[in-house]
């Protein structure tokens, strides 16, 4: 049976490479018309009225002046050649294309990444130079000016009000970078809570020179003072600083100590040959179902060690009341609350990143890469487990805030 469609014969071979070059060619200059007649409708919305139409009563007392000269500014394609349109009697300044802009902001949207993924101040320029040309406006100052959009948008982020969140669970863990002067290493402090959805946030960001009671205070009540509302259950390591802060401000909330930093502080007082066999224990206790049991079984353990090992016994007994808070709370959501995985997760990614830049000499640079990595991770949080169990929980209704002078 004969197909009723025509057969089309081809008259040439095309050139795949060719139509590549044509077709991005067409789309550059494309884009160039676009962004022209965007800037020339900025002044139709200006003056209430189209090219050409008198002025009616009502409208502002000014009018178009022609073109300034032709320029090129300078996108990821390449430079677009453009004429800014000129205004008399009414001051105006365009919204997506500024007076002195010589760049796209898509293009300082790549610098920032480009940075962010590694590559020095000194390699961006050359390595987006072969991308953007030869003419292309860029330098290490110019990167540096760039970055410094990432601090303004931290300072801004710092100050953002909490009391859109209802947080049932907090994290909060002091993480150490190579940050600093050699003599003054920093640390960052680091808290993030799960909301009602079960859907994890940034609340803090901070750093300080140690992770001190003081330190700890001053974020948590920077934290209140911004709406955020005392939390069910804070999961933090050993850090006594933290937990005197955390007293001081949320009085009614629990507090589960992190079951990986426990481990870690154990197997460090015993002999390595038995590691594996107190792992193992360890991690039972841990998933035990039941709290009793589960009581029970690390007092009998460190019974175990009481002789040989009494710094092992000391270890496992202090702080237990704080190790086994997270079975007060759904059993669903139990794999989120026995460590502060959330944090630590997030820093082995941003780690790469860190130590590809072997020390960060300011702290202002550290703070503003480490919240901009975060952001972008956040945009890939998973909620926690049994999100929907969490609409059971009952906050506490007070906060206890730091009495001050």
């Amino acid at each position: 049976m004969k197909s009723a469609y025509p057969k089309v014969s081809r008259l040439a071979k095309l050139d795949g490479a060719q139509f590549q070059r044509d077709l991005e060619a067409l789309c550059h200059a494309r884009a160039g018309e676009l962004l022209q007649a965007y800037l020339d409708a900025e002044v139709d919305d200006l003056l209430a009225r189209v090219r050409y139409r008198r002025r009616e009563p009502g409208q502002p007392q000014a009018h178009r002046d022609g073109h300034d000269r032709e320029r090129q500014i300078f996108s990821n394609r390449g430079p677009i050649s453009l004429r800014r349109p000129r205004v008399r009697g009414i001051e105006h300044e365009s919204a997506v294309l500024p007076k002195f802009r010589r760049r796209l902001d898509s293009v300082d949207d790549s610098l920032n990444e480009a940075w962010l993924r590694g590559l020095s101040q000194r390699n961006c320029e050359p390595t987006l130079r072969a991308l953007l040309g030869v003419k292309a406006p860029l330098s290490a100052s110019t990167i540096a000016r760039v970055n410094a959009r990432l601090h303004e948008e931290y300072a801004a982020w710092k100050c953002r009000r909490l009391d859109d969140l209802e947080l049932v669970y907090v994290w909060a863990d002091g993480i150490h970078l190579g940050t600093g002067p050699d003599d003054e290493r920093r640390v960052f402090l680091v808290v993030i809570g799960a909301d009602r959805t079960g859907r994890k946030h940034l609340l803090a960001l901070e750093e300080a020179l140690s992770e001190s009671a003081q330190s700890w205070s001053d974020l948590f009540t920077d934290l209140v003072r911004r709406g955020m509302n005392a939390p069910a259950l804070l999961i933090a390591d050993g850090a006594h600083g933290l937990w005197a802060a955390a007293d001081e401000i949320f009085a009614g909330t629990r507090q589960q100590r992190c079951w990986n930093h426990k481990i870690t502080n154990v197997l460090d007082k015993l002999p390595k040959k038995h590691h594996d066999d107190a792992l193992t224990a360890l991690r039972e206790i841990m998933y035990a179902e039941d709290k009793d049991q589960a009581c029970r079984d690390l007092k009998a353990l460190a019974t175990s060690y009481e002789r040989s090992y009494p710094k092992a016994a000391a270890c496992l007994r202090d702080d237990a009341e704080r190790m086994f808070a997270y079975y007060d709370f759904p059993a669903d959501n139990h794999k989120n609350l026995r460590t502060t995985n959330p944090i630590e997760s997030i820093f082995a990614s941003v780690r790469l990143r860190t130590n590809a830049a072997k020390r960060l000499r300011t702290i202002k640079t550290a703070t503003s890469m480490l919240f901009a990595l975060i952001q972008r991770l956040s945009k890939r949080w998973r909620r926690i487990d049994g999100y929907d169990k969490l609409m059971t929980v009952k906050l506490p209704k007070t906060l206890a805030l730091r009495k001050t002078a």
